[in-house]
């Protein structure tokens, strides 16, 4: 399985083990593979599949 880790762009982490994302505006919801869920404001800005990473600003 492929889960996520969310950074800022300084690296800072916002959550890990992320298997679902959802964008509602300036609204971001992450969910973790145990069905936690973190709730960011900002916008994606990469997402690599390879390095397991998504970058959120703002």
């Amino acid at each position: 399985m492929c889960e996520l880790q969310v950074v800022k762009p300084d690296g800072t982490i916002l959550a890990e083990d992320v298997v679902h994302i959802r964008v509602v505006d300036d609204t971001i919801e992450l969910r973790g593979i145990l069905g936690d869920v973190t709730t960011v404001h900002g916008r994606i800005v990469e997402i690599d599949i390879t390095k397991e990473r998504a970058i959120v600003e703002g």
